[in-house]
């Protein structure tokens, strides 16, 4: 985000956004964001939008690198589409 559009509350109608599409869709459970323990405004949206925080992990960022990067795991459970409780496969 650009900084001058930072603090707005754009990233999070924009994820907001996304994730009423990925759930209109009615084929998958969850969602998972990892964003940088570092990442404050990143893992605010994830908090304001309801992602359970379930781990920081070290993840090698970018691929390849060898270079470590702490990353929080938040998942977001979303409606379930399928009749016994689990997403409808494509």
């Amino acid at each position: 985000m650009l900084p001058e559009f930072q603090g707005r509350g754009v990233a999070t109608s924009a994820t907001r956004r996304i994730l009423d599409v990925i759930t209109s869709l009615q084929r998958y459970r969850f969602v998972v964001a990892s964003p940088s323990v570092d990442n404050h405004p990143s893992n605010a949206i994830c908090r304001k939008l309801g992602f359970t925080l379930t781990e920081q992990v070290s993840a090698e960022y970018p691929p390849g690198s060898k270079r470590p990067l702490q990353v929080n795991i938040w998942i977001l459970n979303l409606p379930s589409s399928g009749q016994d409780g689990t997403a409808v496969e494509p």
